[in-house]
C-alpha cells in the first residue's frame, strides 16, 4: 500500500531537469552565474546591434528619397503652371505698386462710410422697406404700392431699396 505509493512518487519527482536553484561547488546559485553569462554576451552583441539599426534606418532614408519610379512628363501642364506663376507674381506687384501709390486724404477717408448713413448730410439712415422679393406688404400698409409708385418719385420708393418688376 504505503510503500508502493512512495515508489510511485519518488518516479515522478526525478522529472525535471530545471537545475537552477542548485548551488555550484563555490556557493553559488547556478541561476545567477547563467544570468552572468547572458548578460555578458548580450553585452558583446550591443555594438552589432546598434550598427544594424543604423543601418537599417539609413536604407530607410535612401528609399524615401530615392527618385520615384512614375514620371508624369506633360510639356502643356508645365507650361500652364509656369505662366500662372508668372501671372500670380505680376498681380500681387502691380497691387502692391497701386496700394503704395495712392496717397492718403481726409476726403479718401468719407469714402469708406455707406452713402446712407449718417454723418454725410445729417440725416438718419432709413430703414429698407422691401427687402424681400413679393413681400412688400409686411413692413407696412401703405408701402403695398412700392411697385406702382416706381414711376413717381415717392421718398420711399426713390431709395432704390424695392426692386422693380
Amino acid at each position: 500500500g504505503f510503500g508502493s505509493m512512495l515508489r510511485a512518487l519518488g518516479a515522478q519527482i526525478e522529472k525535471t531537469t530545471n537545475r537552477e536553484a542548485c548551488r555550484d561547488l563555490s556557493g553559488r546559485r547556478l541561476r545567477d552565474v547563467n544570468h552572468e553569462k547572458a548578460m555578458a554576451e548580450w553585452v558583446k552583441q550591443q555594438a552589432e546591434r546598434e550598427a544594424e539599426k543604423e543601418q537599417r534606418r539609413l536604407e530607410r532614408l535612401q528609399r524615401k528619397l530615392a527618385e520615384p519610379k512614375h514620371f508624369f512628363t506633360n510639356p502643356d501642364y508645365q507650361q500652364q503652371c509656369h505662366e500662372m506663376a508668372e501671372r500670380l507674381e505680376d498681380s500681387v506687384l502691380k497691387g502692391l505698386q497701386a496700394t503704395s501709390s495712392k496717397i492718403v486724404s481726409p476726403e479718401s477717408g468719407n469714402s469708406r462710410k455707406r452713402p446712407g448713413e449718417s454723418g454725410k448730410n445729417g440725416t438718419k439712415y432709413q430703414k429698407r422697406r422691401c427687402f424681400w422679393l413679393g413681400l412688400e406688404g409686411l413692413d407696412d400698409p401703405d408701402s403695398s404700392d412700392c411697385e406702382d409708385d416706381s414711376e413717381d418719385d415717392s421718398p420711399h420708393a426713390s431709395d432704390g431699396s424695392c426692386p422693380s418688376g
